[in-house]
């Protein structure tokens, strides 16, 4: 090997000797791209050796070198994960009490709808059949009428399906949310048609199950996990008017602007929502169908509290940071 070769090798193995001590900081910029340049002519005289049959002992020495300048070159960046669940843990409750306007729309239309519908069923109960899919209605209705025991609904599969059924509520629950937040990124009407949909849905088969008596049943096996999932659901649909809103009420920007400023706190929520769901469809497929009426009604209350919790807390721990941040600039505190 020539002796310029024999260079190359000592600067790369005192540089990749710097990296060790410090780390990439301990290089200025042209050391690292020369760091670059160096491994890659030293895996060239890798190869050159090995080809040659070149002393047994070089190819060593080349090799570890070349190991060492690689797992630099191409090291990967620690994935950092706390912005994640600082969002979880603050950012998400402060969005939703930021926008909490469109997401009381956003639930009084789905829960509004939703309880029109029952005593609408439930003073007419051939209105059921306009309100809703017949084929559907009277399905309900004949396995209402031949029901004995405990109604249970569709929820009697096996606890060996639970891993599979878990995957498939949460997908096609995201899917709801992300139609829910494009409709009412639609200039808010597509959204509020979706939300009056699905709340027609839920109000009229509720009332349904009641004129049979069998409500009790029914809402103890939607609210193990429906606590999240409608939650989550009239979040999503209240994301989405946050940005048909600024395209219908720009304010003193361009819609193009108020798009920008809206869109943090929207695609936020919709973040948030997609967790909300993941755990949703878990209980869904864990606990709904496989655990007794009490344990189901226990589930119901303790995620509800939890939830309404988590983000009282959270804009709780916001403020009190925004306080302190205040405080400390009052006193002249950096």
């Amino acid at each position: 090997m020539q002796a310029d070769c024999k260079q190359r090798w000592a600067e790369l193995t005192r540089l990749i000797d710097k990296l060790d001590r410090g780390g990439p900081a301990s290089l200025g910029v042209g050391e690292l791209k020369r760091v670059c340049r160096l491994y890659r002519q030293v895996t060239i005289d890798l190869s050159r050796a090995r080809s040659d049959n070149e002393d047994p002992e070089l190819i060593r020495y080349l090799n570890q070198l070349a190991a060492r300048a690689h797992g630099h070159v191409y090291t990967t960046r620690r994935v950092n994960v706390r912005p994640f669940f600082a969002f979880l843990a603050w950012g998400f409750p402060q969005i939703v009490r930021r926008q909490a306007r469109p997401l009381l729309a956003a639930a009084l239309l789905f829960y509004g709808t939703s309880l029109a519908s029952f005593l609408a069923v439930v003073n007419h109960p051939e209105l059921a059949y306009s309100l809703f899919d017949e084929q559907v209605v009277e399905f309900e209705n004949i396995r209402l009428e031949k029901q004995e025991g405990e109604y249970r609904g569709n929820f009697t599969f096996d606890v060996t399906q639970s891993p599979l059924m878990a995957v498939l509520i949460t997908a096609n629950n995201i899917k709801v949310a992300i139609m829910a937040f494009s409709f009412g990124a639609l200039l808010c009407i597509p959204g509020a048609i979706l939300l009056v949909f699905n709340g027609r849905m839920l109000g009229t088969l509720s009332g349904v199950v009641w004129l049979h008596g069998y409500l009790r049943d029914f809402y103890s096996l939607i609210l193990t996990h429906g606590v999240l999932e409608l939650t989550a659901i009239c979040i999503a649909g209240g994301a989405g008017f946050v940005l048909g809103w600024a395209l219908i009420a720009p304010g003193p920007w361009t819609r193009q602007e108020a798009l920008r400023r809206a869109a943090p706190d929207a695609f936020g929520l919709l973040g948030g929502v997609v967790v909300l769901l993941i755990i949703a469809g878990h209980i869904e497929a864990y606990i709904t169908p496989h655990f007794s009426q009490p344990v189901r009604w226990t589930v119901a209350m303790t995620s509800g509290l939890l939830l309404f919790a988590y983000l009282v807390w959270g804009n709780l721990r916001v403020n009190q940071a925004a306080h302190d941040q205040r405080g400390k600039e009052i006193l002249g505190i950096s």
